[in-house]
């Protein structure tokens, strides 16, 4: 009896902790007919990445943030809006949405093509929200947004965050 309670209390925290079975909000319906709004749900990890979507090497997670985001495309445009809570309060981030692909040598700042540049800053409690707009480029299939916060002494962000997946339009 304890081991069958066991398991069924372990399967319900795993069915619970597990990430909803389409993780898109592509705006459609169980049945695939679209309802208007929605996006890409954007999930973030503590991962330095590359203008190419490659992960660097020996950059270890350094904040305390939990930003989310959602991407979504009418087809001319691309539009990311982006939450960030628990961060450094008072504190100024960057944030770039960054469309791909794109070589490796080629840089992503804000003046960049396929690149939207913007601030968020955040309040005292350490939240703050953006959103970010860019014309898509010609042959661009995705885009993933990077939000970093500069450090004084280092060209290293002191914090930084990146989306886990390229999101497509």
């Amino acid at each position: 009896m304890r081991q069958t309670t066991r398991i069924l209390a372990l399967a319900t925290a795993m069915a619970l902790a597990a990430p909803p079975a389409a993780a898109l909000a592509d705006g459609t319906d169980a049945a695939g007919v679209a309802s208007g709004a929605g996006g890409t749900v954007l999930p973030f990890s503590q991962i330095m990445r590359r203008c190419d979507f490659s992960e660097t090497d020996y950059n270890g997670p350094s904040g305390m943030g939990r930003p989310l985001g959602t991407l979504r495309s009418d087809g001319s445009t691309v539009t990311a809006d982006v939450q960030i809570a628990t961060a450094v309060p008072n504190m100024h981030y960057d944030i770039r949405l960054i469309q791909v692909p794109r070589p490796s040598a080629t840089p992503c700042w804000g003046a960049d093509p396929g690149v939207a540049q913007g601030s968020l800053n955040t309040d005292g409690a350490g939240a703050a929200t953006v959103t970010l707009q860019d014309n898509i480029e010609p042959g661009a299939k995705g885009a993933f947004v990077f939000i970093s916060r500069p450090d004084r002494f280092s060209q290293v962000p002191a914090e930084f965050y990146t989306t886990d997946l390229i999101a497509p339009f």
